[in-house]
């Protein structure tokens, strides 16, 4: 059979109503519901292709939108390299972000006498 054999027995052919009016002359329980089969198959590959036709669109429509957003970031990015930012930011944060420097007074768990870690007296 050929694709247009096949297209014919679509639900939504006008030949419809022929091949349903021969099947029931031909009273073949089997081969009506072959048709049956073929008919639900075209209805499936046809929602299928109409799905993919959307995903298609849709990628395209998110790639636009990517290419538009990654065209922000570099005019950000260059700007900011511009101004040096990225350096400014670094030395503004460490001016201000307190260094801890631990002793050997601070440390926790540090052996000393009457301290935690100190075995007890027998």
């Amino acid at each position: 059979m050929t694709m247009m054999q096949v297209d014919m027995f679509h639900p939504d052919n006008s030949r419809t109503y022929a091949i349903d009016e021969a099947l029931l002359r031909l009273d073949q329980p089997r081969l009506t519901a072959e048709v049956s089969q073929l008919r639900n198959g075209l209805v499936k590959a046809e929602q299928v292709k109409r799905q993919l036709s959307d995903v298609c669109r849709q990628e395209q429509l998110l790639s636009c939108a990517l290419f538009t957003v990654d065209m922000e970031m570099d005019g950000v990015q260059q700007r900011m390299e511009q101004v040096q930012a990225l350096e400014q930011i670094t030395n503004a944060h460490v001016a201000y972000t307190p260094m801890h420097t631990m002793t050997e007074d601070r440390m926790p768990l540090t052996p000393h006498r009457g301290g935690p870690v100190e075995r007890p007296l027998l």
